[in-house]
């Protein structure tokens, strides 16, 4: 990049294509020239002054002869190609204002690339990273999928690895909204090699640690421990984060502390709210009462006193990680019923009314709401979902049990989750002579039926489970897996086998 030693000189396009520490001494640049001026109104962007940067630009739309009032695109026919940059901002302005913009306005933006320069392939990606993000707001997955494609190839052509990565992070959140855990774990992938490219950046590897929790918690009902989570907070509120991340990371905060029962997290949530303000993201700040409210109203709804619902949008809520709980809080007494359009969104919705059903004692809906969402749960491997609704489901099987009814459905719950769910509790408590990760695995057998199972239950690789099979079996002077069931037991380190009928 070409700088001298107090910032000036950087261009715009440098400016996109690199961390905000790289140029930010630009700020202080006596130069008011155009492209200065957009350097500045990126720099106030991100550091949360938007006010001033758009003060910024509505001035320098008014010095070039543009109405500030009225849509660029309304005024294409005074836009030159040394200006289209304009669009760009404009497009920040609609995320500022957290605006959704209908498909037409959308893809009226992509015509208006033609009045940049062929070869202007920054510019073009940075329209095509707006256009996917303001989609994504609007929940229109599909064209947002299709912008990122777009822009992944004009920064290509732009030589900018790290651009690039953050339209794979983008990619990462659309295919967990999807349910396509596989294909984000992919994409998120394909972010950290691009950032190791650009010099591995801490706030972006931040981000990118961020979204594997997230895809690990859905996939397996793991959670990071509360000093990990620190220590990437720490990396992301000092660095360039998007608001959606930072949503992520104080929802993967408040559910480590619901496990833990930690009150203190209320200090640390209020910490991050602070930083919200400075950063003049306020548009998050019901997002996060929502988390807030969450963990004191951790009882159902229904009795209970509180502020009035706070009706957050889709978006918000997929990026919050929704449990029942959640949907409760955030749409009061008509959640089972508010149309929705994510998958995700819907099963949590059935898993509600499944409990409610439950709670008023009406067990054949409770069995037309729960059997097929399992099914899906299950099928998509959002296992995170059944961790927040087990008490929900151990009530179901108690019920099935009672009533002689979806018996072989309800056993499978039970020892394909449900047993294994409750191993892994006992894993604190482990024996002396054992490993966690042992003690883990020994739990789960009397319930696993391979060794593929284990692996799958606790995310790891095949391998690593003959590993420490092989070490269990030493450790209890055994040689098969029943004799050391029976051995475990004898010695007291598990209970009964939990395999008979329900």
């Amino acid at each position: 990049m070409s700088r001298d030693a107090t910032g000036a000189g950087v261009t715009f396009r440098a400016a996109l294509k690199s961390p905000l520490p790289a140029y930010v001494d630009a700020f202080a640049s006596p130069d008011t020239g155009f492209d200065a001026t957009l350097v500045k109104i990126i720099i106030d962007y991100k550091t949360g002054r938007f006010r001033q940067a758009m003060k910024r630009y509505h001035t320098l739309v008014g010095a070039l002869g543009l109405d500030p009032e009225v849509p660029l695109l309304k005024q294409q026919d005074k836009l030159t190609e040394e200006i289209a940059p304009l669009l760009i901002i404009e497009g920040l302005v609609h995320l500022g204002y957290d605006a959704t913009l209908a498909p037409d306005a959308l893809w009226a933006y992509v015509d208006a690339i033609s009045l940049f320069h062929p070869d202007d392939h920054v510019c073009h990606g940075a329209v095509y990273n707006v256009l996917l993000m303001l989609a994504f707001r609007r929940l229109d997955l599909g064209s947002a999928a299709e912008f990122a494609q777009l822009a992944i190839n004009a920064y290509r052509l732009s030589g900018s690895e790290y651009l690039e990565g953050f339209i794979h992070l983008h990619l990462g959140f659309l295919h967990i909204s999807s349910g396509e855990l596989d294909a984000a774990r992919g994409a998120v992938g394909a972010a950290e090699h691009c950032f190791a490219l650009a010099g591995g950046p801490v706030c972006e590897d931040a981000m990118v640690t961020v979204v594997r929790w997230w895809i690990e918690a859905e996939r397996t009902g793991r959670l990071p421990d509360a000093p990990a989570l620190e220590r990437v907070q720490d990396a992301l509120v000092h660095g360039e984060f998007w608001p959606e991340t930072f949503l992520v990371l104080a929802t993967l905060q408040f559910r480590v502390a619901q496990a833990a029962r930690d009150d203190a997290v209320l200090e640390r949530h209020a910490a991050l709210e602070t930083v919200l303000r400075v950063r003049g993201m306020t548009e998050l700040l019901p997002a996060m009462q929502l988390l807030r409210d969450e963990f004191f109203y951790r009882l159902p709804r229904g009795g209970l006193t509180g502020p009035a619902p706070l009706g957050l949008s889709e978006r918000h809520m997929i990026l919050l990680m929704p449990n029942s709980t959640s949907l409760r809080v955030n749409w009061g007494e008509d959640a089972g019923d508010v149309p929705l359009k994510l998958a995700r969104l819907r099963v949590t919705q059935a898993l509600l009314r499944g409990e409610q059903a439950l709670q008023e004692n009406r067990f054949d809906e409770a069995a037309r709401q729960l059997l097929p969402t399992f099914e899906l749960i299950e099928s998509q491997g959002w296992t995170y979902l059944f961790t927040t609704a087990r008490d929900t489901y151990e009530t179901f099987c108690a019920e099935c049990r009672s009533r002689s009814r979806f018996v072989d459905r309800a056993r499978h719950i039970r020892d394909t989750y449900l047993g294994p769910l409750a191993a892994q509790e006992r894993v604190d408590r482990s024996p002396p002579e054992l490993t966690q990760a042992e003690y883990a695995i020994l739990c789960l057998l009397p319930n696993a039926t391979s060794n593929k199972a284990l692996a799958r239950t606790r995310g790891v690789s095949e391998a690593t489970v003959k590993f420490h099979l092989k070490s269990i079996y030493a450790k209890l002077g055994v040689g098969r897996r029943r004799d050391a069931i029976e051995a475990a037991k004898r010695l007291g380190w598990i209970g009964q086998a939990t395999s008979s009928g329900l």
